[in-house]
């Protein structure tokens, strides 16, 4: 796949046919999804924030990602879709990269909280 603009932080779905993605096409990051062969492609979210590192949940239903702006990170969770987009945390300080625990209830983040990094695990609430 090529195009304009920055495309990062690929994952492939649990059964590989499909992938998510951020990608800068439509001005600021936003997340898309396509066919494993790159057609198809589809955005999935349409903010002024930029929404950056998707994940899959293992059972291909949900996708969690980091919401961006100005410094200020948080972690939300989507149906596969692009629909249902609710926020995971809210919190001054930063919370990122996110990943899902094989069991697909939990999500594992790195928070930061005066000044130090460190892992935190979530349950995540349908």
């Amino acid at each position: 796949m090529t195009s304009e603009g920055i495309n990062n932080w690929p994952c492939f779905s649990p059964d590989g046919k499909r992938i998510t993605f951020s990608s800068t096409r439509h001005r600021n990051y936003e997340i898309y999804v396509m066919n494993a062969d790159g057609s198809n492609i589809r955005r999935l979210t349409d903010s002024p924030l930029q929404d950056i590192r998707p994940r899959l949940s293992p059972d291909g239903k949900r996708i969690v990602f980091t919401r961006h702006r100005n410094k200020h990170y948080e972690i939300y969770v989507m149906d596969a879709d692009g629909t249902n987009v609710r926020r995971l945390t809210d919190h001054p300080e930063r919370d990122d990269y996110p990943a899902w625990h094989p069991d697909g209830d939990r999500i594992a983040f790195v928070g930061e909280r005066a000044g130090s990094h460190d892992v935190y695990l979530m349950k995540v609430h349908e």
